[in-house]
């Protein structure tokens, strides 16, 4: 008798523990279900201007490391005639974007005129990959970024570059 008391509490404990197991799976796939059907926090538009900024400072970061503006945009502050720094830099941001975003970038140099105080700027140039006068940005986030060239070559050594960067999804 005792024999199969413990045998019957044994199977008791046996089945309390699939049945937690089971509760915990039921529970589980609820929340899940519950999570797929529901709308996040943040709005798609906020999501993907943050996406776009982040994007967008990314990549100006990355051509900073890498000694881009010295490389391309130093050839006009040594020579302002020459041009062909606006293919290459075209084609750096393009190859380093999704081929489904647009992009503008806007290059200035900043002079200070130490008897006035004031900061001016001289245009540079621009690069893109649209016409921004005639398409529609359905979404679009532009940063601006002020670089000091102080890499190679050294004859732009000390300039300051400032740059407007705009980025976004045609439509």
């Amino acid at each position: 008798m005792e024999e199969r008391r413990g045998l019957a509490m044994r199977r008791k404990g046996q089945v309390r523990v699939v049945e937690a197991v089971l509760a915990t799976f039921i529970v589980v796939a609820v929340i899940l279900m519950v999570m797929a059907f529901t709308r996040p926090l943040k709005s798609v538009y906020i999501r993907e201007t943050t996406d776009l900024r982040r994007l967008a400072y990314n990549l100006l970061n990355d051509m900073a490391t890498a000694g881009v503006y010295e490389r391309t945009v130093g050839r006009a502050l040594v020579n302002p005639s020459d041009r062909s720094w606006v293919d290459d830099l075209r084609l750096l941001i393009s190859s380093s974007l999704p081929p489904d975003l647009v992009f503008n970038m806007t290059v200035y140099r900043l002079d200070f005129n130490l008897q006035t105080g004031r900061a001016e700027f001289s245009y540079l140039g621009s690069v893109a990959n649209a016409n921004f006068s005639s398409i529609r940005l359905y979404e679009s986030e532009s940063v601006t970024y002020t670089y000091v060239a102080t890499g190679d070559p050294d004859s732009v050594r000390g300039s300051v570059i400032y740059i407007v960067l705009t980025v976004g999804f045609a439509g």
